[in-house]
């Protein structure tokens, strides 16, 4: 899949909140409680979240044909907020070209560890990349125990 990695920008704005609005309502339900849904959502329409977030984070779009079809956001110190892909792009290898340019840009900036939180639907990709999943801690959630983790890589 050639598809060309680049910074976000401000002419990225309306197919970014798309695209992560969309990624929110389609795996909100599998990884997020109900309230967590509903503030994604929120921010996923938040013009000024996201011009704030493109100059203080490293956020990065997969394009094809003009079109994002994937992205990722690190934070300064390494943190990797998130990295998602369009469903109707999955298996085409742009998860695994964003996280390359995740490695490269913590690399040229001095950033030694990248950690990030885990859910079933990232844990493989993660651990194949090389992250050392850790149980994070455990809450109850609507009388239920949910135990949540972070990965985490030495470079």
């Amino acid at each position: 899949m050639d598809c060309q990695i680049s910074r976000a920008t401000d002419q990225d704005l309306s197919l970014m909140q798309h695209l992560f609005y969309q990624t929110v309502i389609t795996y909100g339900a599998m990884v997020f409680t109900k309230s967590e849904i509903k503030i994604y959502s929120r921010l996923a329409i938040d013009k000024s979240y996201w011009q704030e977030k493109f100059k203080k984070d490293f956020v990065y779009n997969a394009k094809l044909n003009g079109e994002i079809v994937g992205s990722f956001s690190m934070d300064k110190k390494g943190n990797i907020e998130y990295i998602f892909v369009h469903m109707n792009y999955h298996g085409r290898g742009i998860a695994s070209k964003l996280y390359e340019t995740i490695e490269e840009i913590a690399k040229d900036f001095n950033i030694d560890t990248l950690t990030t939180d885990i859910n079933m639907l990232t844990q493989n990709f993660f651990q194949k990349k090389g992250f050392e999943i850790v149980k994070n801690a455990v809450k109850v959630v609507g009388g239920e125990e949910v135990t949540s983790y972070r990965g985490v890589k030495q470079l």
